[in-house]
């Protein structure tokens, strides 16, 4: 039996438009912020930051398609599907007053944000790899490598080359238990891939967003992660810069969590 100290982690599950089954995890009490994971990761992956949360919000994190409980879907990688299943979630679990997206997740807020106004008052994004001069890899050398069983490479090129992740990043990563979750995932990393490399690269669209937005980097980050987080900054309406001394695309989750916190 549990104590009334403890804070427990609940589930859910809803139904995307397409039909796709699309999971979350719920930690905390408080005002909802739906957290939206990183391309490699999970509702799982984002626990600990949760943790650093849940005494100030209800906590919900999410599984994107494809990625831990939730469905994989039958139908080609497309950014409509990923901004579907966060309305979903957040029509499940709303009314929402914060989405914070990690990395691919922060991608994916800021479109759900653009398309769908009316469900996001408030967002926060932690170093969205938006196509500006992000490097795609070849994407049918993904597709080889995940064919060929070949994860823990694939993910370490990737990481390198697409991640925005450092030599040093990678050895920290590659020492986190959450590592080999990391390598588990690696067969989303082409569906992930090619939703950003579909994107329209023109930065200026994000002007329509009508959401206070939060822009959140790292001073370590690859340049075109932090080149994008700066012209992301020019392009939005009404944002709010931060940034956090010595932190990369691998962030301490204590000084994200602050960050978010402080409005």
């Amino acid at each position: 039996m549990g104590t009334g100290s403890e804070v427990l982690v609940r589930g859910g599950r809803v139904l995307s438009a397409d039909g796709t089954p699309i999971t979350y995890l719920v930690q905390g009490s408080g005002p909802v912020l739906l957290v939206v994971h990183g391309g490699l990761g999970s509702a799982v992956s984002m626990l600990s930051l949760a943790g650093y949360l849940a005494e100030h919000y209800t906590v919900v994190a999410m599984n994107c398609r494809g990625h831990g409980t939730s469905g994989t879907p039958q139908s080609a990688p497309d950014i409509a599907h990923e901004v579907a299943d966060i309305v979903a979630v957040i029509d499940a679990v709303g009314p929402v007053e914060v989405v914070f997206g990690y990395s691919f997740g922060a991608v994916l807020a800021l479109e759900t944000a653009l398309r769908a106004s009316d469900r996001v008052s408030r967002l926060a994004v932690y170093e969205p790899p938006l196509p500006v001069m992000y490097p795609i890899p070849d994407l049918s050398a993904v597709d080889a490598g995940i064919e060929g069983g070949d994860y823990e490479r694939l993910i370490l090129d990737a990481s390198a080359v697409s991640g925005g992740f450092s030599a040093a990043e990678l050895a920290v990563l590659r020492s986190d238990p959450l590592w080999w979750h990391k390598v588990a995932q690696a067969p989303t990393l082409a569906a992930t891939l090619r939703v950003l490399a579909g994107l329209d690269p023109d930065v200026g669209r994000y002007a329509a967003i009508t959401a206070q937005t939060t822009v959140i980097t790292g001073t370590t980050s690859a340049d075109y992660i932090l080149d994008a987080a700066d012209r992301l900054t020019t392009a939005l309406r009404n944002p709010i810069r931060k940034t956090l001394s010595g932190q990369g695309h691998h962030v301490a989750l204590g000084g994200l969590a602050q960050a978010l916190l402080s409005g």
